[in-house]
């Protein structure tokens, strides 16, 4: 039987309401949400020590759905506020296309940002704290007056604290201290996020301008922010792995793999390879997406955390 408050939130029926959700997790990009819960399982391990200890307390499982919730709410706002470039740039996202109405899409927000406070509240205050910064950060990104995503300033302030909330989510789950590991590895694929994230943009010149965007590609031309991009992801990759033989020699293969990554992200950049159609454009960004998988599942490997 249908509910009172099931009517309200979700006006379509049953079928409906599974509809919405199954379309909002589509809009929210399950690719994105996959790697927001790796990092937030590299702050639990990097926090604890150990995954097998952690992974099967129900404290730490409850603060991983709920930051779940969050991320998810904070990317179906995205979809919200990107409606009219993800249409002029031919998005086949559910909201773009129609599958999705907004209103729909709105009440879900709310839905899944009263699951992600409440699962955190139930946790500790602490993880309640960041799942309400993590709201906010979302928000901001996408919305409001000056919303964060409108420039490369905003764009990157935004990214990364969404990436360094997520590994400090995860080390709050399970109380642990600070360590070496634990700081270089959240600062360095936050950064990640923020500077190479931005090959995203290369593919939605045309939206983002239209939408009023100040994207790297819309201010200084493609073929310049290309070369910054490549210019950026090589000198992080390279920072990374510097560090890493330096610093936490314990991170070397990861190191390794964000190093390999950006190589690989700048020669599509630069190359070929990265020019022509829209498909063509979104390479580099797919090999980002790809390093930072790669980089998590080293990082979470057992030689790396044990």
């Amino acid at each position: 039987m249908v509910t009172t408050q099931q009517k309200i939130l979700f006006p379509f029926g049953i079928s409906g309401m599974t509809g919405v959700v199954r379309a909002s997790w589509q809009e929210a990009r399950p690719v994105v949400q996959v790697i927001f819960q790796l990092r937030f399982v590299a702050g639990v391990v990097l926090g604890g020590g150990t995954a097998t200890t952690h992974l099967v307390d129900q404290s730490v499982l409850l603060a991983a759905a709920s930051w779940l919730a969050a991320t998810w709410c904070v990317y179906l706002v995205n979809g919200i506020a990107d409606v009219v470039e993800d249409r002029e740039n031919g998005s086949t996202r559910p909201i773009a296309r129609g599958a999705l109405p907004v209103a729909a899409a709105t009440r879900m927000c709310y839905v899944l940002a009263v699951v992600a406070v409440t699962c955190g509240v139930l946790v500790s205050s602490r993880s309640a704290l960041l799942v309400l910064l993590v709201l906010l950060v979302g928000w901001s990104y996408s919305m409001g007056p000056w919303p964060l995503k409108n420039s490369m300033p905003g764009f990157l302030a935004g990214v990364v604290s969404l990436g360094l909330l997520t590994y400090l989510a995860g080390w709050s789950a399970v109380g642990g201290g600070w360590n070496t590991t634990l700081v270089v590895t959240s600062v360095a694929m936050s950064l990640w996020m923020g500077l190479v994230g931005a090959t995203k943009d290369l593919s939605d010149v045309r939206g983002d301008r239209v939408a009023g965007r100040r994207t790297a590609p819309v201010v200084l031309g493609v073929r310049r922010a290309k070369a910054l991009m490549a210019a950026l992801a090589v000198s992080l990759g390279l920072a990374f792995l510097t560090t890493a033989v330096v610093v936490v020699p314990r991170l070397l293969p990861v190191g390794v793999v964000v190093c390999s990554g950006a190589c690989a992200v700048a020669v599509l950049l630069l190359s070929a390879a990265g020019r022509g159609g829209r498909c063509a454009e979104r390479r580099p960004y797919r090999a980002f997406m790809t390093t930072q998988y790669a980089a998590h599942m080293t990082l979470l490997s057992a030689d790396v955390v044990s």
